[in-house]
């Protein structure tokens, strides 16, 4: 390396890795190689990520302000210095990449503790490692894995406790107790919920007397729906090993285990608050507003055609493509509100009678099928790719065969358990219900929205309990409907 440069120092520290050099120790060792190499480190150009894993960039918030520093048209440092190449990167694809962005602003990525020799070999070399690092991340991910998934198992908590405990040390160890006052709200939560109240209005209730999460943030309807699906309230723990596991409430692979800590509620309580969930999540989409907020019967049920989104109550009284106001959407899906609902009550009117063809499927399913099909599928594509590399490390003498049909096993088994149960999800089918049935259900719900005396909140509900979806066209002034085939 020339003498006489600029140079950036990157360094990362992850949580799960005991071989690491603390940060203060590898910024100590790139400044021994860049001085005895003529290179000079200015202050501002030090990028520490700590506890953070190097699989992706996403998350190295520091890496990022380091490329996006190297792409400026001043250039201000001509190469980044990492202790080991693995501090740069653990996913080889990422770290390709991102060499090849800094390699056309002339910026090299030079490992101080790992020389590499000048010509093709020293390249070769450098992929070699690149493998090592990836295929180590994915080993110790997976030894991670299979340890909390073990105290998963057997009830042991392995996060910070949640709004309503706290942890005490007993003997010697940290024990999860109640924390008297969040309790007495948590169980208000519960009790409120059962009775009636919509988590968003338990959510402004909460931050009216002044409460806060352990993080110090206010409530929101979210909040309040972690707390009511969190099975550590009745003396359990929950962990999920795939997926978003905070919110990923449907995920097949979630572990839920008796747990030692005192329970806030009762069974029958939780089984009751379990089960309104299920019914507000049938009627209401993602993301949706209270009844009470909304400006007209008909918000939140229509949709575009041409995009998806909804359709808004816009002044002074048209709906609109909520994708085409904010210029998102290419088709201009406007139609005046008198007409929209009259047009709706007519189809409905229409299909009451036979006069309609009726349409309902899949799309009215409560249980999620075709978004967990989706995500499996997902799944299973990544795992398809790990093994690629796995084998990919193997063919390069990276690790030995014994090691290599080991973790070629787990990832089988895995693979296996995704192919079971997607093939239980697409065995499915619908309930058989007959157009009769259908048309006689409909019948009182049509009533109620066509009484000019029902008010919007009850008409919208009503609404979202008999419609899976609707979908307005204003090319061909058509609406094209689908009822819930479960009523």
């Amino acid at each position: 390396m020339a003498n006489h440069r600029i140079a950036a120092a990157y360094i990362r520290v992850s949580t799960d890795d005991q071989a690491e050099l603390s940060p203060d120790s590898q910024l100590s060792v790139i400044r021994e190689y860049a001085s005895a190499n003529g290179c000079t480190i200015p202050e501002e150009h030090v990028y520490v990520d700590e506890g953070v894993s190097g699989r992706t960039a996403a998350k190295r918030p520091a890496f990022r302000r380091m490329i996006a520093a190297a792409k400026e048209p001043r250039h201000p440092f001509d190469c980044v210095l990492v202790w080991k190449f693995s501090r740069f990167a653990r996913n080889q694809e990422e770290s390709v990449v991102y060499k090849a962005m800094l390699r056309k602003d002339n910026v090299e990525v030079v490992s101080v503790s790992e020389p590499l020799i000048e010509g093709p070999f020293g390249g070769l070399v450098e992929r070699v490692l690149e493998w090592m690092d990836e295929y180590y991340s994915i080993r110790l991910s997976g030894e991670v894995k299979r340890s909390m998934t073990l105290n998963a198992q057997r009830g042991v908590r392995q996060t910070a406790p949640p709004f309503g405990y706290r942890l005490e040390v007993r003997d010697g160890a940290r024990v999860m107790t109640p924390e008297p006052r969040e309790a007495v709200l948590v169980r208000e939560m519960f009790q409120k919920f059962v009775a009636g109240e919509r988590m968003y209005t338990i959510a402004r209730q909460m931050n009216a007397i002044g409460a806060r999460t352990h993080r110090g943030s206010p409530f929101e309807q979210r909040t309040v729906e972690y707390i009511l699906r969190n099975p550590v309230y009745i003396g359990k723990v929950r962990w999920t090993p795939t997926g978003k596991a905070r919110r990923d409430f449907s995920n097949p692979d979630t572990i839920v285990s008796d747990a030692g800590h005192e329970a806030l509620i009762d069974r029958g309580t939780w089984d009751a608050a379990q089960e309104r969930i299920k019914a507000v999540k049938e009627r209401w989409a993602r993301k949706a507003r209270p009844s009470c907020e909304l400006k007209d019967w008909l918000s939140g049920i229509v949709r575009c055609a041409a995009c998806g989104t909804t359709l808004i109550f816009t002044k002074p009284h048209y709906f609109k493509c909520n994708n085409y106001v904010r210029g998102r959407c290419r088709e201009s899906q406007h139609i005046r509100a008198d007409l929209l609902r009259t047009a709706l009550l007519g189809r409905l009117g229409d299909d009451l009678s036979g006069a309609g063809a009726l349409e309902y499927g899949v799309r009215a399913a409560p249980d999620g099928i075709q978004e967990e099909i989706r995500r499996l599928e997902l799944a299973l594509e990544a795992l398809r790719r790990k093994l690629s590399r796995v084998r990919d490390s193997y063919a390069a003498g990276v690790d030995t065969l014994e090691e290599y049909r080991k973790y070629r096993a787990d990832v089988d088994a895995e693979k296996a358990a995704i192919l079971e149960r997607l093939s239980d999800l697409r065995g499915r089918e619908n309930p058989e219900e007959t157009l009769s049935v259908l048309r006689e259900r409909l019948g009182r719900p049509v009533g109620v929205l066509e009484d000019p005396g029902t008010g919007k909140e009850l008409k919208n509900s009503v609404a979202r309990s008999i419609l899976a979806s609707c979908q307005f066209d204003k090319k061909s002034m058509t609406l094209q409907i689908v009822y819930r085939a479960f009523l």
